[in-house]
Order: C-alpha cells, then sequence, then structure tokens
C-alpha cells in the first residue's frame, strides 16, 4: 500500500511507506471478563480500580499549581543522571530520548507503533512520578483546540513550554522553562551534536490536528487503516506543526512537547477502540518491520516484545493494549 499523502507531509517523519497491507487476521474469541468499575469489561479489572485510576488532564484544565508541578519534574528528568549507557547519554530525560532514538526503525511505519508509544508515554509518566517526586498523571494537549493556530496556542508560550523558536537566534527557544536548553542528541542518529531546543511552527500543517481529521481516522474499522491515518494525519501535524526538533523522527522526544503531543495520540486511539472493546482490545493488523526482512514478514501480535533499555521492565503489546486492564490504570478528563 503506497502513502504518497504521508510522504509529501512528512518527508522527515517516514523515510519509506508503512510496510505492504498484510490480510485482515481473524479476531480471536474474547473470553468473558469481570466487568470494570467504569462499565465496560476488563481483563485484571481488580488491579485497576476507581481510587488508582489517574486522571490525564488536558493542560488548560491544570490549575497553575498542577502545571508548575509538571514543569518541575520535567525539569528534574533533565537534571539526574543517566542510567542506560546508551549513546551520548548524560541524564535521565536523554535516557528515554536515546531509548526512542536506537528503536526508530522498530516503532514508526509498523503496527506496534501505537502501543510502543502508550508504552513510552507510561514509562515517561513512572520516571516522573518515582524519580521526581511528581504526584499527577501526564497531562495532554488538545491538538483540536489549537489546530490551524499552533502559534497562539497556550502552550506554546513562556509561562508553559516555551514559544516558538527565536528566528533571531536560530529558532532556538528563548524563553520560559526550557529557554535555551541544549540537546546532545540528534539531529537523526548524532549522539554528540550539542544544539539547542528549537521550533518553527507551522500552522498551516498543523490543520491536520482539527477535530474532522481524528473523526476521520477513528471512523475506520479496522487497525491498520485506522493507525496509517492517524499517522499521517494528526500524529503528523503535531510533529510538523511544531517543527524543528519536534519534526525529527529520531530524537523529538528531545522536545518537552512530544510527551503532551503522544499522550493526545494515546487518547484518540483509545477513543476509536473505546467503540467496540469486544474486538478492539485485542485487534491488530499489520507488521514488526517496515521493510520485508530476509525471513519474510512478521505480523505484529500481542506477545510481541517492547524494549525499554531498562529504564523500565520490557512489556509485551498485548500489556498496554488496555489503559485500565492492570498493566495502565488511566483515563482522560474528557
Amino acid at each position: 500500500m503506497h502513502l504518497p499523502r504521508l510522504l509529501a507531509l512528512l518527508p522527515l517523519l517516514a523515510a519509506a511507506s508503512p510496510a505492504p497491507r498484510p490480510p485482515h487476521p481473524a479476531h480471536p474469541p474474547h473470553p468473558a471478563h469481570p466487568a470494570h468499575p467504569n462499565g465496560h469489561h476488563r481483563a485484571n479489572s481488580t488491579a485497576c480500580t476507581p481510587e488508582t485510576l489517574r486522571i490525564r488532564k488536558e493542560w488548560r484544565s491544570l490549575s497553575h499549581a498542577e502545571q508548575q508541578a509538571y514543569i518541575d519534574a520535567e525539569l528534574c528528568l533533565m537534571q539526574l543522571p543517566g542510567k542506560t549507557g546508551l549513546p551520548g547519554v548524560a541524564s535521565r530525560w536523554e535516557d528515554l530520548q536515546a531509548m526512542h532514538q536506537v528503536q526508530t526503525d522498530i516503532i514508526h511505519n509498523v503496527a506496534q507503533f501505537l502501543p510502543f508509544h502508550r508504552l513510552y508515554i507510561h514509562t515517561h509518566e513512572t520516571l516522573l512520578r518515582e524519580e521526581c517526586g511528581y504526584t499527577g498523571a501526564q497531562p495532554w494537549w488538545d491538538e483540536t483546540r489549537d489546530a490551524g493556530a499552533f502559534s497562539a496556542s497556550p502552550l506554546l508560550a513562556a509561562d508553559a513550554f516555551g514559544s516558538d523558536g527565536n528566528p533571531d537566534a536560530g529558532y532556538c527557544v528563548t524563553d520560559g522553562p526550557f529557554a535555551n536548553l541544549t540537546l546532545n542528541l540528534g539531529p537523526r542518529q548524532n549522539t554528540s551534536t550539542p544544539h539547542c531546543l528549537s521550533r518553527r511552527v507551522n500552522d498551516t500543517a498543523s490543520l491536520e490536528a482539527a477535530q474532522s481529521a481524528v473523526d476521520r481516522c477513528n471512523g475506520l474499522d479496522s487497525y491498520w487503516d485506522m493507525w496509517v491515518c492517524n499517522f499521517s494525519g494528526p500524529h503528523g501535524a503535531g510533529h510538523v506543526g511544531v517543527a524543528l526538533v519536534m519534526r525529527d523522527p529520531d530524537t523529538s522526544p528531545g522536545d518537552p512537547l512530544f510527551y503532551m503531543h503522544h499522550a493526545w495520540l494515546d487518547r484518540g486511539w483509545w477513543q476509536w477502540q473505546s467503540v467496540d472493546l469486544e474486538r478492539r482490545l485485542t485487534g491488530l493488523g499489520g507488521y514488526t518491520t517496515k521493510t520485508e526482512p530476509a525471513g519474510g514478514w512478521v505480523e505484529t501480535t500481542l506477545d510481541y516484545v517492547m524494549t525499554l533499555y531498562d529504564i523500565r521492565p520490557n512489556a509485551t503489546v498485548g500489556d498496554v493494549m488496555d489503559i485500565q486492564g492492570g498493566f495502565l490504570c488511566y483515563d482522560w478528563d474528557y
């Protein structure tokens, strides 16, 4: 399956189109599970209760104190020493960025794209909570509210994540909590090329974050069609709409907005799943690689192991399919 629209929109986010479309796998029978407190049916529901459920709030729904606590925790990760030993890593923040960088070819344009990034955001939230004393949940950016006008978003402001890049300073971010932040990882696979956190907001590209684009993707029935649509549409809008560091497919987590963006994308996937939980908590479609390996295509399954380089224990795709199934336990404020 060719995706000219994807390649036209995201020349830096996709070096090649996704793997050719596999036959739709038959959905396995879904066993009966005990009722979850929210009314859906869940596996391991006793591990996720109303008391343990964390609510991810949209940035604008947070109090000023809650916003500051999140920013402070991000700054804390940037000060903690790295532990992975991955090339170029000096801080805990860079552990996360490097883990994304070294796996870029097996986490983009593949069927595990959405599960991996759900796990990745969860791992980021866990580090904030366990290593930096953060007590909240991962917030998110409702990009539908700013589609076509990222430049006016309250998230791109000095009192939030810093403004757009300064054209008089090489488009480096020069205000806010991450002003003049030096990144060592990137561009792409470079591991020792110090450069600034940079942005060059593109309001036109951000139009694909509109609710109509989200609805178009979530209106598709197959997992394959839905994730390909999201990859080239809403997902691409966030990366290209902020641009520069965010547009780098390998090291875009160097911009703190990455986590806000992918939390929003995860919400969209969960909305799609929630339409038909019996099928969509287990339904997948697509391959583990974006090009065919010598041994032939391998379909992504629930048993596929996603690697975290000892930042946290590895997890399978099946572990993260249900955001309230026990391994994960969260929901959104709306």
